[in-house]
C-alpha cells in the first residue's frame, strides 16, 4: 500500500465527511456574518461577532478536530480518556450549576465560562459506547443480578445516563431529550438485550406521562393564580424552569398566527415564520434577509430560518441533506470494522449530531415547541462549536483508521 504524504497525510479520513465539515463551516461563516449584523450594529467596536465565531471555528479545528484526529489515529485509548475526562468534568459541574451558573432567561447556562451540557453530551455517548463494548467479564464482578450479566451491564448504562441526563433536564430539557435519545439509539445499535430496552422505553413512557400532568396542573394552578390577579409564574423554588416547560407547551393561542399581534411571548415564531414565509425556492440571496434584524437570537437558535429567507427552499434542504450524509456515511464505514467500540462511536456521534439538528430545524418550522438549540457547527457559539468540532475530530480519526484497516486487509488477500 502507498504511503500518503502531504495535505493527505495530514486531513486523513473520509473524504465525505471532510467535505460536509468545510462546506458546513463555509455556510456558517457566512450566514452568520448576515444574521449578526444587528449584534454588531448593538456590540459596535467592543467585539465583532463574525471575527469571533471564526476565531472559535479555528480554535475548534485545530485545537479539537485536528488534535483530537491525531489522538485517536495513534491509540484509540486516548479517545477512550477524552470521554471519561468530559463525563466526570461534565457531570460535576452539571451538579454544581445552580450554585454557581450564570443563569439566562431563568435558567443556569454556564459556570467559569464553559458549558458542562456539552462535555456531558459527548463524554456521555464515548462511555456509553466503551460500556457496551466492553467485555462481559468486565460486569461479573458485581455482587448483585449474579445470574444475569446483560442486566448489570443494562443497570450500568441507565446509571450512566441517569447521572449525566437528570442535572440537564433541570437546567435544559431539550438538551436532555437530545441525549435520552441518541443514548437509546446507541444501546439499540449497540445490540443490548431488546426486552430490557423496551422495559426502559415504557418507564420512560409513564414518567413522561406523570411529568405532563404535573405540568398541566401547574398550568392550571397558573391560569387561576393569573385570573384572581396575582403573577402567572407560581413560586416553587429550584423546580422554577418548570414554569418555562408549562408555557411553551400548554400555553399555545387558540387564534391563528396571522390573526395574532406581535408581543414578547409570540415574537420568536412569528417572525421565523415570517423568515421562512418572505423566501422562495433560491432565496433573496445571502445578506438579503430582511427579518435578521428582528428575529431574536437570528444568528443562533433561529439561524436556519435565515438560512430559509436567504439560500431558499434548495439551500434549506442541501443544510438538511449535509447532516443525513454525514450519518449515512459513517453507518456506512462503520460497517467495514470488527471493533465494537469503533463500529458504535462511529454511529453514536454523528447520531447525536443529527437528532440535534432535526431537532433545531423542528423548532424553526413550528414543527415542536420552542426550544434553544444551535444548529450544529452552523449556529453562533463557543462551546457549541468547539464540542461539534471534538466530535468531528473524533470521526477524521475513526474514519481514517476504519478505511486503513480496510486496506490492509484487501491488500493482504492472495490474487
Amino acid at each position: 500500500m502507498e504511503k500518503k504524504t502531504g495535505l493527505n497525510s495530514i486531513m486523513g479520513g473520509d473524504h465525505w465527511i471532510w467535505g460536509v465539515y468545510w462546506i458546513l463551516v463555509f455556510i456558517s461563516i457566512v450566514e452568520i456574518g448576515s444574521a449578526s449584523s444587528r449584534l454588531a450594529y448593538r456590540e459596535l467596536a467592543n467585539d465583532n461577532p463574525l471575527m469571533r465565531h471564526t476565531t472559535f471555528l479555528a480554535v475548534g479545528f485545530f485545537l479539537f478536530g485536528m488534535g483530537l484526529q491525531s489522538l485517536t489515529r495513534a491509540n484509540i485509548k486516548w479517545v477512550k480518556l477524552f470521554g471519561m475526562t468530559s463525563y466526570v468534568a461534565g457531570v460535576i459541574l452539571m451538579a454544581l450549576m445552580p450554585i454557581f451558573g450564570r443563569r439566562i432567561n431563568g435558567a443556569a447556562r454556564d459556570i467559569f465560562g464553559i458549558q458542562p451540557v456539552e462535555l456531558c453530551k459527548l463524554g456521555l455517548i464515548i462511555v456509553l459506547c466503551m460500556a457496551i463494548a466492553a467485555p462481559k467479564t468486565a460486569f461479573t464482578r458485581w455482587p448483585i443480578f449474579r445470574k444475569s450479566t446483560e442486566l448489570r451491564r443494562f443497570i450500568f448504562l441507565l446509571l450512566l445516563i441517569v447521572m449525566a441526563a437528570t442535572p440537564i433536564a433541570l437546567q435544559n430539557l431539550s438538551s436532555a431529550l437530545i441525549l435520552g435519545i441518541a443514548a437509546l439509539g446507541i444501546m439499540f445499535v449497540g445490540e443490548v438485550n431488546g426486552k430490557y430496552l423496551i422495559r426502559a422505553i415504557i418507564s420512560i413512557g409513564i414518567v413522561a406521562g406523570i411529568f405532563l400532568g404535573l405540568l398541566f396542573g401547574l398550568h392550571i394552578l397558573n391560569k387561576s393564580q393569573e385570573e384572581a390577579g396575582g403573577a402567572h409564574h407560581t413560586d416553587i423554588g429550584l423546580l422554577s424552569r418548570a414554569n418555562v416547560w408549562e408555557q411553551r407547551i400548554f400555553d399555545g393561542s387558540s387564534i391563528p398566527l396571522w390573526e395574532q399581534k406581535i408581543n414578547d411571548d409570540n415574537m420568536q415564531v412569528m417572525y421565523a415564520h415570517m423568515a421562512i414565509a418572505n423566501s422562495n425556492a433560491i432565496g433573496r440571496f445571502v445578506g438579503e434577509s430582511q427579518l435578521r434584524d428582528h428575529l431574536p437570537e437570528a444568528y443562533s437558535d433561529y439561524i436556519y430560518c435565515i438560512i430559509f429567507e436567504e439560500l431558499g427552499v434548495i439551500g434549506a434542504a442541501v443544510v438538511m441533506l449535509l447532516y443525513f450524509i454525514l450519518f449515512w456515511r459513517c453507518y456506512r464505514i462503520s460497517k467495514k470494522t470488527d471493533n465494537t467500540f469503533k463500529r458504535l462511536l462511529m454511529i453514536a456521534i454523528p447520531l447525536l449530531i443529527i437528532i440535534q439538528a432535526m431537532i433545531h430545524i423542528g423548532v424553526c418550522t413550528d414543527a415542536m415547541f420552542v426550544t434553544g438549540q444551535p444548529l450544529p457547527l452552523i449556529s453562533r457559539g463557543g462551546m457549541a462549536i468547539l464540542s461539534t468540532s471534538a466530535c468531528f475530530g473524533i470521526l477524521f480519526g475513526l474514519s481514517h483508521d476504519i478505511l486503513r484497516e480496510e486496506q490492509n486487509r484487501l491488500s493482504s488477500v492472495p490474487e
